[in-house]
């Protein structure tokens, strides 16, 4: 059932133990990852319990050399429920937290105990890019979730990187994947609990009151999420925020800097979000999804390098 997605993806583990082997709607209504030796399956179709959905693949799930894994159900709404309504566990539950590889930095995993992961998949390359434009260089990681961007600018030798999110749970993760790769003690990685729009509006005015003495940023990695509430009820919507967020970004970048923007919005329009961009940079090129992400109907995540 899984053999020709799971041959497409030869080649991956010699770069990392950590990626997409089935991708959403590849085989049918569920995608499964490997995270080191676990998998973890989801499934998009609310109607099919977690339980029930293990029950359907589960003797194809068994021929996939690992050691177990979590099967959940991904929720349509999760800001109003929990996003994911169910798990079940196949094998040999994952450990609390344990760690993966990637381009041979470490990253810190959470299949049982958190919402998500910890680790976005289809930025791998997008990491590795950032990385070879940030040594010695200024770089601003926002959204910066678990800070992998973050992680993989500092270990390529940037001379600051700021991360900004405003989850100070995503933080605290991000802290520990520092100190996993050996950066702890760095001094590079800053790491601010804030509204990513007020960072970047505080920014902005920084620039505008004194242009002279503003210190602009080589490197920024906007990524932010589809939809978000704060606690105050401040709601966020990428459709709505993009095209501020771009014009900000722009604004404190360097002359010779590069950003890269990404977004995973299923129902969005991808004309909307490259040309949104196109008159703020010279250059802005739209990233192939890797080879473990292929473009099955509804792009599953864009991806724009911007010079």
């Amino acid at each position: 059932m899984f053999g020709k997605a799971i041959d497409r993806r030869a080649g991956l583990d010699a770069i990392t133990n950590a990626y997409r082997l089935v991708h959403r709607d590849e085989v049918g209504e569920f995608s499964i990852d490997r995270f080191g030796d676990w998998l973890l399956v989801t499934g998009y179709n609310e109607a099919l319990s977690s339980k029930q959905l293990l029950r359907e693949i589960g003797s194809d799930l068994r021929t996939i050399p690992c050691t177990g894994g979590i099967v959940r159900t991904n929720r349509r709404d999760p800001h109003r429920n929990k996003l994911f309504s169910d798990l079940e566990s196949f094998g040999e539950a994952p450990a609390s937290t344990f760690s993966v590889r990637e381009h041979g930095l470490r990253f810190e995993i959470s299949l049982n105990e958190s919402q998500h992961p910890g680790l976005f998949l289809d930025q791998r390359e997008s990491r590795r890019r950032v990385a070879e434009r940030s040594k010695g260089k200024r770089v601003a990681n926002l959204f910066s979730f678990t800070c992998s961007f973050s992680v993989a600018a500092a270990d390529a030798g940037a001379e600051v990187v700021f991360s900004v999110d405003l989850a100070a749970g995503c933080l605290e993760r991000g802290t520990r994947n520092f100190a996993l790769n050996g950066l702890a003690d760095s001094g590079r990685g800053k790491f601010i609990k804030e509204d990513v729009r007020k960072w970047l509006a505080r920014q902005v005015r920084k620039k505008e009151a004194d242009p002279a003495g503003f210190v602009p940023w080589d490197v920024v990695v906007c990524d932010p999420p589809v939809f978000a509430v704060a606690k105050k009820g401040d709601a966020f919507s990428v459709k709505k925020e993009w095209s501020g967020l771009a014009k900000s970004v722009r604004t404190i970048l360097s002359e010779d800097g590069v950003a890269l923007f990404a977004n995973n919005h299923r129902g969005g329009d991808d004309g909307f979000y490259f040309s949104t961009l196109q008159p703020l940079f010279r250059t802005v090129e739209a990233l192939p999804p890797p080879v473990d992400f292929p473009t099955i109907g509804t792009p599953h995540v864009r991806t724009f390098w911007c010079n």
